[in-house]
């Protein structure tokens, strides 16, 4: 599954930014981001089909002009869990979006990043501030442009790059092959000369100047057309402007077209007049198609083309404009020449680079690891076979178990008889001795009908005389760096408090605690179990009731009880992977079969209290808490132990405060599965 986004915009017109999302939706990868798009204007729907052919679900949030409920129906969105990450486009949405964010709880919050589309200093001021007090939220900000970059003020600086988004580019130069259609839809004769622009009708893109232009280029005789495609609030003023000019035969005011580009590919060169600007969506696609251009020196236009790339003016100078009109209709050398340049220029604007680059930052890749000053002579591998007896020693000395004869059978058990596969190890030599090791251990989850591949950090030790020198992170994402080429999707473990903090630094997430329930077989035992915080013993006592997970298996027990199944992340157990892990002698466990219901128990001993941990439990819920109360007396234990909601009407109560806290890092694009995504019995979760 990929990662899920909400991309958070304040309308879906016909606009650049809107535009790009429309390029971005065709481009991006479905295996790696999948997406829905919440926007706020509900007459600004233009581009609603166009995304929606896409694969992206679109959501208006208001039922009518200036409804007051929208950002309710935003945050309501942002809070239903569904969404990895949230990526803003608009500064008041966008603001709203990352509040709401806020509140949902951290183990499921969604990665804020945000896109800004223009200079901050064009936004209004009370927008422009709410912007800067809540972006510090994103983890990461693309600008469209170097201008745009610099306007950006406030931590956001440092976690922010400039992406020229881009359009795709085979597709608007599949437009050209209309140019002759279009000319003649628009009644332009081959001789005249078609200048054409895509802006949408406000005071940004100052379409005054250029009327006024081009009732200065119709009074000095020079022989040319403009189209004009767009719409907004300033139509109605601008079409009796250019009544007022006279401009009738000259200037064709178009309106929305959904075939813009279309438009654009009829024109023999593009003309912009805008005040400011991040970088446009119609003169990427005017580069595209090799038109020269005509361009007022303001935002990213110049540095995305260059002083070469256009004849450049001042903004709000109908005369320079003017003059540059005239130039590039009169001088087939100067439109050759520019044409050349715009054709280079459309190099950088293909949306696919940018898809990807957006992509990378959505799943971060594991980072290298680069050896400490002082330990440049330490080599950083994966274990040889030969090496696995001094590795094994290391561990049993420093995890304090070199007195337990059993450990090394315990640790061939766990590596090398798992049938999941042999588990990979990672070791640091240094003059020829193992100072540090990393085991992990192979492991196979059942999402649906698809198989996760996955590993558990387990064993890991490190030589006193090397500890903190980051050995531990070193030999870790050395491994998970080798385990994603391998096809590994996910590492998992659960750590205790001490560790935790090392593994959320190298990119780990908490996906939650995982609550046991207890059922304490004597109320004179209760005070001795909530006292009991020690750790459990490594090994569990022999059990003498039900039977071995062999004899079970051999007996049918599967086809009485057969493993859960459903949506969630279950285990992979096949009958091979239950009897390795239920059946071995050095971690003795018991079938206790009923009829009704299954459990696979060990006994263990913590401090004064004698467990029994219900492992894997087959049957309904009400089945095997039946059947556990009954074992836990049997067994002669203090309490029962089971993951799973307490049932306190079936004698299962809450333990307060306890239970092991699960983590997980994606080695895939996949996000971290939510805790109620996992389908865990305590068989997967306990150390062992």
């Amino acid at each position: 599954m990929a990662v899920h986004v909400l991309w958070v915009i304040k309308g879906l017109g016909p606009g650049g930014a809107e535009r790009l999302l429309v390029a971005l939706a065709g481009a991006h990868d479905p295996e790696v981001a999948t997406f829905e798009c919440a926007f706020v204007v509900p007459w600004k729907d233009h581009l609603v089909a166009d995304l929606e052919a896409r694969g992206v679900r679109c959501h208006c949030l208001s039922a009518r002009r200036r409804d007051p409920r929208w950002p309710l129906r935003l945050a309501r969105l942002v809070r239903s869990r569904r969404f990895d990450v949230v990526h803003v486009h608009s500064p008041l949405p966008g603001s709203v979006a990352r509040l709401a964010a806020r509140t949902v709880p951290k183990a499921r919050r969604p990665v804020l990043f945000s896109t800004e589309h223009n200079a901050w200093r064009t936004f209004r001021r009370p927008t422009r501030w709410l912007n800067r007090l809540t972006n510090r939220a994103d983890r990461f900000t693309f600008a469209v442009s170097a201008e745009v970059a610099g306007s950006l003020r406030g931590p956001v600086v440092e976690r922010s790059a400039v992406l020229i988004h881009g359009v795709d580019l085979p597709a608007v130069r599949v437009a050209a092959g209309g140019r002759a259609a279009m000319r003649a839809e628009l009644g332009v004769r081959d001789h005249e000369f078609l200048f054409v622009t895509v802006a949408n009708y406000r005071a940004q893109k100052d379409y005054p100047t250029l009327l006024a232009a081009c009732a200065r280029l119709r009074a000095d005789g020079v022989p040319f057309r403009l189209a004009a495609v767009g719409q907004g609030p300033l139509e109605d003023a601008m079409r009796t402007r250019h009544a007022e000019l006279g401009l009738a035969d000259s200037v064709q005011l178009l309106g929305y077209r959904a075939d813009a580009v279309d438009v654009l590919a009829a024109a023999d060169a593009f003309v912009m007049a805008s005040k400011w600007e991040g970088l446009p969506v119609a003169l990427m696609e005017a580069c595209a198609l090799g038109l020269p251009c005509v361009l007022t020196e303001v935002g990213g236009m110049p540095d995305a083309l260059g002083p070469d790339g256009a004849r450049w003016v001042p903004p709000a100078d109908s005369a320079a404009l003017a003059a540059a009109m005239a130039e590039v209709a009169g001088d087939s050398g100067l439109r050759e020449r520019l044409a050349a340049r715009a054709v280079t220029a459309a190099a950088q604007f293909d949306v696919r680079r940018a898809a990807r680059e957006i992509e990378r930052h959505y799943v971060p890749p594991v980072p290298a690891w680069a050896p400490p000053v002082g330990l440049e002579g330490i080599e950083v591998r994966r274990a040889q076979p030969h090496e696995e007896d001094e590795a094994v020693a290391l561990c049993q000395q420093v995890l304090g178990h070199a007195d337990d004869a059993a450990w090394p059978a315990l640790f061939h058990w766990k590596h090398r008889e798992n049938p999941f596969g042999d588990s990979p190890m990672w070791v640091a030599v240094h003059d020829g001795r193992i100072v540090a090791v990393r085991v992990f251990m192979r492991w196979a989850f059942r999402r649906g009908g698809r198989e996760v591949r996955a590993v558990r950090a387990v064993d890991t030790a490190t030589d006193p005389a090397y500890q903190g020198k980051g050995l531990f992170t070193a030999l870790t994402l050395q491994g998970l760096r080798e385990l994603e080429d391998e096809g590994v999707e996910m590492v998992f473990n659960t750590p205790n408090t001490q560790s935790r903090p090392g593994y959320l630094k190298m990119g780990w997430q908490v996906v939650g605690q995982m609550r046991p329930a207890m059922n304490v077989r004597s109320p004179l035992a209760l005070p001795r179990v909530v006292r009991s915080r020690v750790p459990a013993s490594l090994f569990p006592d022999d059990l003498n009731l039900g039977v071995p997970i062999g004899e079970w298996l051999d007996g049918g027990g599967l086809t009485r009880h057969p493993l859960p199944t459903g949506d969630g992340l279950l285990t992979a157990w096949t009958p091979d992977t239950l009897r390795w892990r239920f059946g071995s002698a050095v971690q003795p466990c018991r079938v206790v079969d009923d009829g009704r219901a299954a459990v696979v128990v060990e006994r263990r001993r913590r401090g004064q209290v004698t467990e029994l941990v219900c492992l894997l439990a087959l049957g309904s819920a009400a089945a095997t808490d039946r059947l556990l109360r009954r074992t836990v007396r049997e067994a002669g234990a203090d309490v029962a132990l089971r993951l799973g909601r307490p049932r306190p009407h079936a004698g299962f109560l809450p333990v307060p405060g306890a239970g092991p806290t699960l983590t997980c890092r994606m080695l895939c694009p996949d996000p971290v599965p939510p805790l109620a995504d996992w389908d865990l019995q305590l068989g997967t979760v306990v150390l062992f």
